[in-house]
């Protein structure tokens, strides 16, 4: 059971990513891929896969056309820095995490555009910045739906 939650949760990211709701949309959303291995990497009583994190990323950068690697790259950067903190963090309430979370997900971001600008693909704007703040905002609200979801199905930690 456990299984197909996870898979139908990073579905339903996947799909979030890829809508296609403007430029202001694009600029402005989180990363719901990254926000979703941040909340299974921080619940989970094992550890999350570096392999599983690099497939996600991969299945992300096919998803969205973006330069293959970029998003696994920079998912099994974000899960090993979280790893380096994990017990700070989950000794922390999810609106003291919110630091944390921003931390993470703005290096997540800052090294998606680094390999895309390696790939000379795009060009910095300062609202690179407003997506991970944003993510970071919606973190509580992020680890209440989850939270409740899997108290709802009785799903385990691990």
């Amino acid at each position: 059971m456990i299984v197909v939650v996870v898979v139908l949760g990073f579905f339903f990211a996947l799909t979030a990513e890829a809508i296609p709701c403007g430029p202001f949309y694009a600029l402005l959303h989180p990363d719901f891929v990254a926000l979703l291995l941040l909340y299974w990497a921080i619940s989970s009583a094992s550890e999350l896969s570096f392999t599983v994190v690099w497939l996600i990323g991969l299945l992300q950068d096919m998803v969205l056309g973006d330069v293959l690697g970029a998003q696994a790259i920079a998912g099994v950067v974000m899960i090993y820095l979280l790893y380096t903190g994990i017990a700070r963090v989950r000794s922390l309430a999810s609106w003291e995490q919110l630091f944390f979370i921003f931390v993470l997900l703005l290096a997540h971001r800052l090294l998606v555009w680094l390999w895309q600008v390696w790939a000379g693909t795009v060009t910095w704007h300062f609202s690179l910045l407003l997506g991970p703040l944003i993510g970071a905002l919606l973190w509580p609200l992020f680890t209440l739906t989850l939270d409740y979801l899997r108290h709802a199905l009785r799903l385990n930690h691990t």
